[in-house]
């Protein structure tokens, strides 16, 4: 019993809260109000109402969509101003609405329209942003860099070679790093030797042992 006028009261300011939001957005009343019309068959005073609206400087692509429902012939071939306008403000995004679900009876040939302007219009966005994304390129390019995920990133700077960690305080050790080689320097006057080099002749012959008898190596004679 005590919960009654908590309740009644937590009505009231959801009823009160909803009633100020439709208040501050005439438009999607009478939007609203259109679209009623136009399912009841009642295209003048729906095409009327979306006019005001749309003059109003709404960005709603229902809107839009609506009122190039209105028109009296609406077909896949039949270009249709207010169908590309609605798409382009979908793919804008001014005003986050969803148009999938307002267009759920809509089908048929009016619906195949209505479509075709969406893709042609996914399409030209497309095509602009890889533009967008091709002119960055050439930009980083010029600049001696290169684009990451539409991101122009400067051309690297190679640092300086640091000085070899196994001896860093050695001073014959200057502008080596690891795993550099270095030859040293020739001391006048020495030779080094070449394992490649020929054999050196030999000079003179020498004297050839004599060979002992079987009698000589006989240990028990």
């Amino acid at each position: 019993m005590r919960t009654r006028p908590f309740a009644s009261l937590f009505t009231v300011v959801s009823l009160s809260l909803g009633n100020f939001a439709q208040a501050q957005d005439p438009l999607d009343e009478m939007y609203g109000q259109a679209v009623h019309s136009f399912f009841r068959g009642d295209s003048g005073n729906a095409e009327a109402l979306l006019n005001e609206v749309i003059d109003a400087g709404s960005q709603d692509p229902r809107a839009y969509f609506f009122r190039g429902l209105c028109k009296p012939s609406v077909g896949i071939d039949v270009s249709n101003p207010d169908f590309e306008k609605a798409a382009q403000l979908e793919i804008d995004g001014k005003k986050v609405v969803n148009v999938g679900k307002a267009l759920e009876r809509i089908q048929g040939q009016a619906r195949l329209a209505i479509e075709k302007s969406r893709s042609k219009a996914r399409l030209a966005s497309r095509a602009q942003l890889l533009e967008i994304q091709r002119t960055r390129y050439e930009e980083a390019q010029r600049a001696g860099g290169y684009t990451q995920g539409g991101i122009v990133v400067p051309p690297r700077m190679d640092a300086a070679p640091n000085p070899s960690v196994f001896a860093p305080n050695d001073p014959f050790n200057e502008g080596m790093t690891k795993g550099d080689a270095k030859a040293m320097p020739k001391v006048p006057g020495t030779v080094v030797p070449d394992e490649f080099a020929p054999e050196a002749p030999v000079v003179g012959e020498m004297p050839t042992p004599p060979v002992p008898t079987p009698e000589e190596n006989d240990p028990f004679k």
